[in-house]
């Protein structure tokens, strides 16, 4: 089991090139119209030690299981091409009732999870259908409110990558920590409907290895999120820092993604390295249209706390246009060693403790079809 060097492929790079680099695979990163250049990918590298997993992750950074899962993935074969299925039904605008009340999926909900009802949010852009739960025992209720999102993850019209959200209550507004019950039965329904989750809900090595390396003797993967990343598609930077849960675990289903994963103190360090080099904020100025918001970013270069304070502000244009759109902050990133490369059966963990505590990432569909994933938060048990 192993992973993956990372390097820059410039274009002026000769294709005979010798050495290390002679049996690299090379790979053009696009997302949302946005071409960030070429990288190759070389030299394989052992798997981590419980040790090294474990500062890895008191240090915020995120840690790779290359392979881990790929033993496992042929046993989920027909589940699997069933959600690719599914995917491809929500991105035709066929009624997902229509797969949800027919097998495999009426099987699996049973008398357990009724289907209640679905709705479309018109003030969520990005919303494509929630869908309602009820959950029973016998004809008694349980718990209400219960519910499965499908949104887009971007609004650029070539990005058909889509996310399946599982999870209860009023999105943003509820403290979904609070109500360990619902958010194990939002877990068992994405089970349901996505039964290749149990690639890592019942994957007794994956789980004993977090057991030790994390320090945990039970939790639970809960807030779940089956993706979807699709050509020229992926996640800006975030963090996934949530109330209650520790981080979270990313596998690699099918296709291939590209990340940068690095802690948040690590972030600022790059942004600050990016912002000390005139030739770099040339290009953020180029990149901008408001030269009073780029003034104001400049000035902020030496204050770790406004840098922070502006990456917590998703509506900081500037700072997400660094994030996102430099080219030369991607090379950056890429040459200090942030970047990673996920095949099918990869894992990559995440730690996501606290906003300050946490690992920002950012992803990109590498190849020609959407490749899905599933991310799962990990909590401790009560």
């Amino acid at each position: 089991m192993k992973y993956k060097k990372i390097s820059l492929r410039t274009n002026d790079t000769p294709d005979n090139v010798s050495g290390d680099d002679a049996a690299a695979v090379v790979f053009n990163i696009v997302r949302r119209g946005i071409d960030s250049g070429k990288i190759a990918i070389s030299d394989e590298y052992g798997m981590p030690s419980i040790g090294e997993i474990k500062g890895k992750w008191q240090s915020n950074e995120a840690v790779v299981l290359a392979g881990l899962l790929k033993t496992c993935l042929a046993h989920y074969e027909k589940q699997i091409e069933q959600s690719k299925r599914l995917y491809h039904g929500m991105l035709n605008d066929e009624e997902i009732e229509e797969y949800l009340d027919n097998p495999p999926y009426i099987d699996a909900l049973g008398e357990r999870f009724q289907l209640l009802s679905s709705r479309f949010d018109e003030s969520d852009l990005q919303e494509i259908i929630s869908v309602d739960f009820d959950v029973m025992d016998g004809d008694d209720l349980l718990m209400e409110d219960i519910w499965m999102r499908v949104s887009w993850l971007s609004f650029h019209e070539e990005d058909a990558s889509l996310r399946f959200r599982f999870s209860f209550g009023m999105e943003n507004f509820e403290d979904v920590s609070n109500d360990p019950e619902r958010q194990l039965a939002a877990a068992e329904l994405s089970q349901c409907v996505f039964s290749e989750s149990a690639l890592i809900t019942e994957n007794q090595s994956l789980i004993n290895l977090l057991k030790h390396a994390l320090s945990l003797d039970t939790f639970n993967f809960v807030e779940r999120i089956i993706y979807f990343n699709a050509p020229n598609g992926g996640a800006q930077f975030h963090h996934d820092a949530e109330k209650g849960h520790l981080g979270v675990v990313y596998a690699q289903v099918t296709g291939k993604t590209f990340w940068f994963a690095l802690s948040r103190q690590e972030l600022i360090d790059e942004i600050q390295e990016y912002l000390a080099n005139e030739h770099n904020t040339q290009e953020l100025s180029e990149l901008l249209n408001n030269k009073s918001d780029y003034d104001a970013f400049l000035e902020s270069v030496s204050n770790r706390k406004k840098l922070g304070d502006m990456l917590n502000d998703p509506s900081n244009e500037t700072m997400s246009c660094l994030l996102n759109e430099s080219k030369l902050f991607f090379s950056q990133l890429v040459d200090n060693e942030h970047g990673y490369f996920l095949e099918a059966g990869d894992i990559i963990l995440l730690p996501q403790e606290s906003i300050d505590n946490c690992a920002w990432h950012s992803v990109f569909c590498i190849g020609e079809e959407a490749g899905q994933a599933l991310s799962f938060a990990i909590k401790p048990s009560t």
